[in-house]
Order: C-alpha cells, then structure tokens, then sequence
C-alpha cells in the first residue's frame, strides 16, 4: 500500500480522532457540519483517517493561531484541493508545520499545586 494511500485509510473513530487532534468530538461534528471534513463511515459510525487528522489540526492552526472563521476556512481549504494555494505558502511554514506536525505549543500555566489560602 502506498503512504497516500495508507493515510487515506480509516481507522479512528471519533473520540480516539478527537483526542489524536486535541478537540471535543462535537468540534468534528461542527466540521462535518461545515463541509471542512468528511470522514469516511461504516455502519453509521464515522472513521477518521491519518489525513483527516492532519485536517483538523490545518482547521485548528487556521482558526485558532491566523483567526479566520469557519467560512474562511472552507474558502482557503477548497482553492488549497484546487491547487491555487497551499496553506503553508499562506503563513509562516515551520509555524504551520509545527502546529500541525506536533501539535498547538500549550500555553504555560502558573502551577497552583501546593499552595494554601493563606486567610
């Protein structure tokens, strides 16, 4: 099998895709919902493939990190499947690819672990 064709291939479902991509799974639904994801389905359960995953992150990094909405995502998303642009032209590239490659960076938090209220 090839590597396009091995990524193509679906395998998760929704809540293990969810996880894979760090969003709720009612946020892959919204996707579905938009026409921003198709995720293949078998027995009217939805199998989300390697590709689809990297989808979602690309969705994610475009709304999360650039602020375009979900209309805004459709636009860029079908001139990217018509070959006018491709996403990481649009942006920084190794921020695009960190992104969706190895997720969103977590923000630091101020750990509250150990401390007391002090009243």
């Amino acid at each position: 099998m090839s590597i396009r064709g091995d990524l193509q291939r679906p395998r998760y479902f929704i809540s293990i895709a969810a996880e894979l991509a760090s969003v709720h799974p009612r946020t892959l639904r919204i996707y579905e919902e938009e026409g921003l994801l198709c995720p293949q389905r078998r027995n009217n359960l939805r199998l989300y493939s390697e590709a689809d995953i990297r989808r979602v992150r690309i969705i994610r990094f475009l709304t999360r990190r650039q602020g375009v909405n979900l209309a805004g995502v459709k636009v860029i998303l079908q001139l990217e499947a018509l070959g006018k642009i491709r996403v990481y032209d649009l942006f920084d590239g190794t921020d695009v690819e960190r992104y969706v490659e190895e997720d969103e960076p977590q923000p630091v938090r101020a750990s509250t672990e150990g401390t007391r209220d002090r009243r």
